[in-house]
């Protein structure tokens, strides 16, 4: 299979290749495609609940088309979150990866709400966070994602706290067809798709995706003599091989004015390093299971006034063995659920002012714990008693107000009110305006609060004799305002300059209470400021299809007096597009990211700064409109650079990440 889609995709590349001499003639089809793309580009659903254009959105809002998905040779949702203003990657010694947002990150993410379709996707009630299983999302079915930066719980609640990724997949109307698409790279790398959807007539559509991806990893390099050092085996490879393999079923079906929707997801992963020593066997592996089900529906009440309903079903659960020590391994599992709905009344007073309000209610249940310990995973025995589940009830209510008292100024005022049975209540206003002062020039202003719901393993669901749990943990709490100007000074240009302030207070951290052991607690707060700088040019002309953009952020992120550690002050994003006509296209990223700082008590050097250059040749449209096909090359220049490792791995350094990769890939349309 793997040859015959090569052999598809050099025969591609063959047959196309005279157009690379072909200079842009006009073309009706191209110009109406290129007209599409920049609305998508252009309009957004995520920051008020409501489309609205980007330039007239209160909130910081990055829109990335599945046309641009394409032209960076993205592999999966990391890749596209990469390019985003304010937004950084890194590895954990566990393989996850962690998400970065305006100079705050943490292991598990959990301070970013991921939503699929506009659907929370945070199932892992143990330890919050959504990042480690859609980490790694296929994009071949993505339409579009849209990232908002900054507090969101004022519409979203629970964990909307630095920022909010809703993945937008390719509906019925979408595809019209039948789509396939398959890809392969470095370290075997292999990605398939197949997708069907269908309008039946004007009350009935399907859709459905199916994607498979497995690779072997980035195999960092250990040196030999830091496995001796540990009493590891030093003959083994010395490489740290994260393999991952993942399989999933996304549907969407509609009858009427309702909607079936859901996502399945099977996830299988090693690791990248131990939790106390480097693997050298393949015993370690990480399983989880992923799953929601939504049935919902909008009532057209009068031609101004609809309400949109749903109830879902969330599902997740792990059972995770991992190797601590060369004779030591452990197995731990769960399963989360969460059960609730939603209505919403979407009212359009006037054709200048809309008003929002919603009710939600979930009902959230741990239970199937597993804590286990053993010399080998076929010898393991309960570690500690097993703790009861655990059940949690919340409701919230809110309200926003989206109004145009002026033809060039919007104004956003809402809130809402979350009530928790474990800890209690929280409230989180949100305002802002939007203001063209000059026209093609405006201003805009907003001032939210968020929070993150303490997760049942900070509250004490599972023991642990060295980190204990606190029934009285309140949510993290974060005051942001920012400001900023977007600007189209000529045609085809837009620039934003985008400043924030956070402040970041009840921390849920570790807190040592006796010598080696340690309770979650309120502790702790972080001022986060910066400023976000992009801008993007597209060419007209005979280079119509063409852009430059480019992105910069100054990012200052104090506790206790210094730096957050692993964060970068500078980081700069540079991007290029070249369409030769209108088939073929080629594109370069450069990544430039400044030294990381310590921890307070690590004594080594700063993590060094790095520039990555990625290239891409992007074919579209070929044969009849039904072949697309790229080949990507990563880090160009084969740099060595590295995320850093904690202290308590010290011994074999920070983690060297991949050199040199290619990924090839086509899509078929029937």
């Amino acid at each position: 299979m793997i040859n015959y889609l090569r052999t598809l995709l050099v025969g591609a590349l063959v047959l196309s290749s005279s157009a690379f001499a072909k200079s842009l003639e006009p073309n009706d089809d191209l110009e109406r495609e290129l007209a599409y793309l920049a609305a998508e580009r252009q309009v957004v659903v995520t920051a008020s609940k409501m489309e609205e254009h980007v330039d007239k959105t209160i909130a910081t809002t990055t829109v990335i088309t599945q046309d641009d998905i394409a032209h960076i040779g993205a592999r999966n949702l990391i890749d596209v979150l990469r390019l985003v203003p304010g937004i950084g990657i890194t590895q954990t010694q566990f393989g996850w990866r962690e998400i970065e947002v305006r100079g705050v990150k943490t292991v598990l993410s959990e301070k970013v709400q991921i939503m699929l379709n506009g659907h929370p996707l945070d199932h892992n009630l143990q330890n919050a966070g959504s990042a480690w299983v859609y980490d790694d999302l296929p994009v071949d079915t993505i339409k579009r994602v849209e990232v908002v930066r900054g507090p969101g719980s004022a519409l979203y609640g629970a964990n909307a706290f630095l920022a909010v990724i809703n993945i937008i997949t390719l509906n019925a109307k979408d595809l019209n067809g039948v789509q396939t698409s398959a890809g392969w790279g470095s370290f075997d790398t292999q990605q398939y798709r197949a997708s069907w959807g269908k309008q039946f007539d004007n009350s009935a559509e399907a859709a459905v995706h199916f994607n498979f991806t497995d690779t072997d990893g980035i195999n960092s390099p250990i040196p030999a003599d830091s496995l001796s050092a540990k009493g590891l085996n030093s003959s083994a490879p010395g490489k740290s091989q994260l393999t991952e393999g993942r399989y999933d079923l996304e549907w969407q079906l509609g009858y009427q004015d309702f909607k079936l929707d859901g996502r399945y997801i099977n996830k299988k992963a090693g690791t990248f390093f131990g939790l106390a020593s480097i693997l050298s066997d393949g015993r370690t592996q990480q399983d989880y299971n992923d799953y929601f089900l939504r049935l919902s529906r909008t009532w057209k009440i009068q031609n101004n006034f609809t309400v949109d309903t749903q109830v879902f079903h969330d599902f997740f659960s792990y059972d995770n063995t991992w190797q601590t020590a060369p004779s030591q391994f452990s197995r731990n599992g769960l399963q989360d659920t969460r059960t609730g709905g939603e209505v919403q009344a979407n009212y359009h007073i006037s054709d200048v002012q809309t008003l929002i309000s919603g009710f939600s209610y979930a009902k959230e249940q741990q239970s199937n714990l597993i804590d286990q310990a053993g010399p080998d995973p076929a010898h393991l025995t309960a570690a500690l008693p097993s703790t009861e589940e655990r059940i949690r009830e919340r409701w919230g209510v809110y309200v926003e107000d989206v109004w145009d008292p002026l033809k060039n100024l919007r104004l956003s005022l809402g809130a809402r009110y979350d009530r928790y049975n474990d800890f209690g209540g929280t409230f989180n206003p949100r305002m802002g305006f939007n203001w063209e002062f000059i026209k093609n020039y405006s201003l805009k202003f907003s001032y939210g609060t968020a929070y993150r719901a303490p997760a049942f393993g900070e509250l004490g669901l599972v023991n642990n004799p060295v980190l204990l749990g606190n029934p009285t943990l309140k949510p993290e709490e974060v005051k942001t305002f920012e400001t900023g100007i977007i600007a189209h000074p000529v045609s085809g240009l837009t620039t934003q300059a985008t400043y924030y302030h956070s402040a970041i207070n009840q921390i849920i951290s570790q807190v040592p209470v006796q010598v080696a052991i340690s309770q979650y607690d309120n502790s702790g707060s972080v001022i986060a400021e910066g400023v976000e700088l992009e801008m993007r040019y597209e060419f007209d002309g005979s280079l119509q299809g063409s852009y430059i953009g480019a992105n910069h952020v100054l990012q200052h992120s104090i506790q206790l007096g210094r730096q957050l550690a692993d964060v970068p002050r500078h980081r700069t994003n540079l991007t290029a597009n070249w369409a030769f006509d209108n088939t073929w296209s080629s594109f370069a990223h450069v990544l430039i990211k400044d030294n990381t700082s310590r921890n307070l008590g690590d004594t080594r050097n700063d993590v060094p700064g790095y520039a990555l250059l990625d290239l891409g040749l992007l074919g579209k449209n070929m044969f009849g409109k039904k072949v697309d096909v790229s080949f990507n090359v990563y880090n160009l220049l084969n740099k060595r650079y590295y995320d850093p490792a904690p202290a308590s791995l010290n011994f074999i350094g920070d983690y060297e990440m991949a050199g040199r990769t290619f990924f090839g890939h086509v899509s078929l349309r029937f």
